[in-house]
């Protein structure tokens, strides 16, 4: 019997996940495919008026990533 001591809640997805299911969670496609639309909404934060004149490495890195589809 689980109990809630034996689950995980994935903040990415808003699900409970088994311990021993963690690893197998991080890698499948529905995981992915919503920290892929997370980090797509953080890029364009970073890339608002804010941030129009920043030319650290970070920011060239983040305006640089929509040319690479790692899902």
């Amino acid at each position: 019997m689980e109990t809630k001591s034996d689950m995980l809640r994935c903040n990415m997805c808003d699900e409970m996940v088994r311990l021993d299911d963690v690893a197998r969670h991080l890698e499948g496609r529905n995981h992915a495919v919503k920290k892929k639309v997370a980090e797509y909404q953080e890029m364009n934060a970073q890339l608002g008026k804010k941030y129009e004149s920043d030319t650290s490495v970070v920011n060239a890195w983040i305006r640089n990533l929509h040319e690479h589809d790692f899902v």
